[in-house]
């Protein structure tokens, strides 16, 4: 199985310490990182109103992400939603708290809070 991760999804792991990598592997996910969401980081990295604590956490992911042992893809040109939503409803596991994507899509990766853990939804 593979799950692709989306920007806030990332962001969100690292802000709440959660080792998202290690649990996705565990459930047996073999983790794309799209390198259109690389780009997505450091845009966001780059905009003004992100706060401290998210550009922290952006360069801690760009970091972690640059990894040889994370497989980086393309999903193609186009808004990168757009493309998360296409592959999602080809099968692939997308990670994201994208209330729009998650809507769109039968498989996904969540964030359970109060577990500080990811989780697996299919609809």
């Amino acid at each position: 199985m593979e799950v692709i991760l989306d920007t806030n999804f990332i962001i969100s792991c690292i802000v709440k310490k959660i080792d998202f990598l290690s649990q996705l592997r565990e459930r047996g996910f073999r983790v794309l990182v799209p390198r259109e969401v690389l780009q997505e980081l450091k845009d966001v990295r780059l905009q003004s109103k992100t706060a401290h604590e998210e550009r922290m956490a952006i360069d801690i992911a760009l970091e972690m992400l640059a990894s040889k042992q994370i497989e980086k893809t393309t999903i193609g040109k186009g808004k990168v939603d757009d493309l998360l939503i296409r592959r999602g409803l080809e099968g692939v596991y997308i990670a994201t708290l994208d209330n729009g994507i998650k809507r769109r899509i039968p498989n996904k990766v969540v964030i359970l809070n109060s577990k500080k853990e990811v989780g697996v939804e299919r609809s």
